[in-house]
């Protein structure tokens, strides 16, 4: 087995173990965003609160109206208990059940449309609390998925660095340095197999010689345009 394959096959394997990190990272970034689940819960919890704001309007409200209830019965009482009989109290005791009378109007209208915003507010609620449970329902499901994908990817990347261990054993150390440092300086790509006489990693063309050299089962040869490791193939 010559050593540009040995190489080539140690950047396969890599290869796929960066590509199962990605996507580890990536479900790791998915379970703990649940972006439509927050969105979905705030908009609950300012329903939550408009409810509770036109609650307490409403049983101002009612309480308002039944404070003025008492006045009028209170006012009624003393203008046709009999106790009260001068004319000039009697009138103004007439026309001050008529202003609580008139109030008590005003204050059953606010009422009236206390009960109304109650009502809506709850609709809307109720509306914001089901889109909450779609919500997490969704999000309940798809974290299942991921963590089912999770558990598929770490038994893969498990397989893959065993394979990856075997793989250096062969492999000279300072041939595995090199490899390492272009891994870092090629965006994970060291070795670069020659397809059509090029680099199939950058595309430069390759001259004869080094086209030659690559074949070589016991010789390192490199890319004229971007240094990476050939294989031939």
């Amino acid at each position: 087995m010559s050593e540009p394959f040995k190489l080539y096959r140690l950047q396969q394997i890599d290869s796929q173990i960066d590509q199962i990190n990605n996507r580890l990272r990536a479900i790791e970034v998915a379970l703990k965003a649940d972006k439509t689940v927050r969105l979905a819960q705030k908009r609950k919890e300012q329903s939550q609160e408009v409810v509770k704001t036109d609650q307490k309007k409403l049983r101002d409200a009612e309480h308002d109206v039944q404070a003025q209830r008492v006045k009028i019965e209170q006012s009624e009482s003393t203008l046709y208990g009999g106790k009260v009989r001068n004319p000039k109290e009697l009138q103004d005791l007439q026309n001050e059940v008529a202003s609580l009378k008139r109030y008590l109007s005003v204050l059953e209208d606010r009422l009236l449309e206390a009960m109304i915003s109650v009502e809506a507010a709850e609709e809307n609620l109720q509306a914001d609390s089901k889109l909450f449970e779609k919500a997490m329902s969704a999000t309940a499901t798809q974290h299942k998925d991921l963590s089912r994908e999770k558990e598929s990817l770490l038994i893969d990347l498990d397989r893959l660095e065993g394979q990856r261990s075997a793989a250096t054993i062969s492999i000279p150390d300072e041939d595995i340095q090199i490899y390492d440092q272009l891994r870092r300086s090629r965006s994970g790509v060291a070795v670069a197999r020659i397809v059509d006489k090029c680099c199939s990693a950058c595309g430069t063309t390759l001259n004869s010689a080094l086209l030659h050299a690559a074949r070589s089962p016991n010789q390192m040869s490199r890319c004229d345009g971007c240094n990476r490791i050939l294989y031939s193939g």
